[in-house]
């Protein structure tokens, strides 16, 4: 019986020592490599670092315990990616987010002031002034309504004299 006892002793031990820790799982070593894995649970389209059910996803969890025992054995990301490649297809590769993003701020900046630009030379050159004389616009060239209304001024201002 004291053998028993013994052996089920080391037996729970030596399970408790080769058990990962949720701290192991979600290190940033294994988070790095589940970045570039797609979840494959059915009802999500993130990473292998995806929180559903606070971590205890059926597809994800095993995952990232394989990855963390592949990293264990000294295997490369690289590796590691091809592994999942090969057994699950290429649809579980996530690509880099294309890196040409960060030009978006500034490529809007220079448009907007280029249409800055485009509109206050347009308001500038809109209206090309003429210099004043000192008879007032010639009568050719006014509207006849605007004609009787002058000389309806040019009465009453005799008058003031």
């Amino acid at each position: 019986m004291r053998r028993l006892k013994l052996s089920l002793i080391l037996l729970l031990a030596s399970a408790a020592a080769f058990a990962q820790t949720a701290s192991q799982l979600e290190s940033d070593e294994v988070k790095r490599v589940g970045n570039h894995l797609t979840c494959q649970c059915g009802s999500c389209q993130e990473n292998l670092n995806c929180n559903m059910s606070s971590g205890q996803c059926h597809f994800c969890k095993p995952a990232r315990a394989k990855i963390y025992g592949m990293q264990r054995e000294g295997q490369s990301d690289s590796a590691i990616i091809a592994s999942f490649v090969k057994e699950y297809g290429e649809k579980i590769f996530r690509k880099d987010p294309d890196n040409s993003f960060w030009m978006v701020p500034y490529l809007s900046l220079l448009a907007g002031a280029g249409l800055v630009w485009f509109v206050l030379r347009k308001m500038m050159a809109a209206k090309t002034l003429r210099t004043a004389t000192a008879a007032g616009p010639s009568i050719e060239h006014t509207d006849p309504l605007l004609a009787k209304y002058r000389d309806a001024i040019e009465r009453d201002t005799e008058r003031l004299e």
